[in-house]
């Protein structure tokens, strides 16, 4: 096999597969943290927190076996940069999305949400000389497609409201920066940290937000809430836990891993972890054509594994060459 050719690379899927299902449980957790009486800002103040302490943590440990960690201050400008803007991206993209679900239907908004992975192909082709050959483009459509019937096929789109299609539209641009970012523009940060430093940042922005909100008389945040009861208080440990420090560290690793364009695709395998949770937990059984769109996103993702990935831009060889500490180098990082 030649330089140029890489077998397919089942630990980076099985990455991607394991941050969407992370990501599917937001929505049953979600609804149980708001009939536990969380707001939904509230939420996603403790969701970040809580998953950049996870990843604190985890870090910590890593360091006292004697593990490396990239410096920031060693790191290039351009790197820190690049950080501060996927930590501004991760808090616009999920407040957008979230005026979005109250504006219009959470179908709808997910709908216009879920183009991202088109965006972040067009965006690898354009300007990463990323290769995308007949069987990924449609892999790509596919999923997409697959993606229409599991949310559409609810059949519950509800009125269309520009301003809150224009928020999701933002939630997918904010997304698809954030994908680019941890696979060019922080990648010498290992996974992990950069999972910690992004979900870090977001909290204090969240928080610089719930103060700005209350001192300007319009509610601010009540960051307390969780703390009422167990009902409020697991799902929101739930969601920084498994809905936010695991699968933002096993989505970055597997973007390093898979590039950008096929994790995305098999990323349109959260809203069927969703759907699925949604008809064990809160019985919301799935309509025909939900289930039509599943085996269709699982069909595309498979397509993606069963073929070398074939070959890969001239600066990811570069980058495969030089990146040859696992510590140093976030695209051999393993968490």
């Amino acid at each position: 096999m030649s330089r140029q050719q890489h077998a397919p690379d089942l630990a980076g899927a099985g990455l991607i597969v394991l941050a969407a299902a992370c990501f599917g449980t937001l929505g049953p957790l979600s609804r149980f943290a708001t009939e536990a009486g969380v707001d939904s800002l509230v939420l996603v103040t403790w969701r970040a927190g809580l998953g950049a302490a996870c990843m604190l943590l985890f870090l910590v440990l890593r360091h006292a076996t004697g593990s490396a960690r990239q410096r920031l201050r060693d790191l290039p400008a351009r790197d820190r940069w690049f950080m501060a803007a996927a930590a501004v991206a991760n808090t616009i993209l999920n407040l957008s999305v979230f005026v979005a679900f109250q504006r219009i239907s959470i179908a709808l908004a997910l709908l216009v949400f879920y183009l991202y992975p088109a965006f972040v192909a067009l965006v690898s082709v354009t300007w990463f000389g990323e290769h995308l050959d007949r069987i990924r483009w449609a892999a790509l459509v596919t999923s997409l497609v697959g993606t229409v019937l599991v949310v559409a096929g609810a059949g519950d789109i509800g009125q269309v409201d520009m301003l809150g299609v224009a928020l999701s539209f933002v939630g997918a641009l904010g997304q698809t920066f954030y994908v680019m970012a941890a696979r060019h523009g922080f990648e010498r940060v290992p996974g992990a940290q950069a999972a910690a430093l992004t979900m870090g940042g977001a909290t204090l922005l969240y928080l610089a937000l719930g103060g700005f909100l209350a001192l300007i008389g319009a509610g601010g945040i009540g960051i307390t809430q969780p703390l009422a009861s167990s009902d409020a208080l697991v799902p929101v440990l739930l969601a920084g836990t498994v809905g936010a420090g695991i699968p933002t560290v096993s989505y970055i690793l597997g973007i390093r891993r898979l590039g950008a364009p096929r994790a995305a695709i098999l990323a349109t395998l959260e809203p069927v972890v969703g759907v699925a949770l949604a008809a064990l937990l809160l019985h919301e059984q799935p309509a025909a054509l939900q289930l039509v769109g599943g085996v269709l996103i699982i069909g595309a993702g498979v397509a993606l594994q069963l073929r070398p990935r074939g070959e890969v831009a001239e600066h990811e060889a570069v980058a495969e060459e030089e990146d040859e500490d696992p510590d140093e180098a976030g695209g051999d990082y393993r968490g």
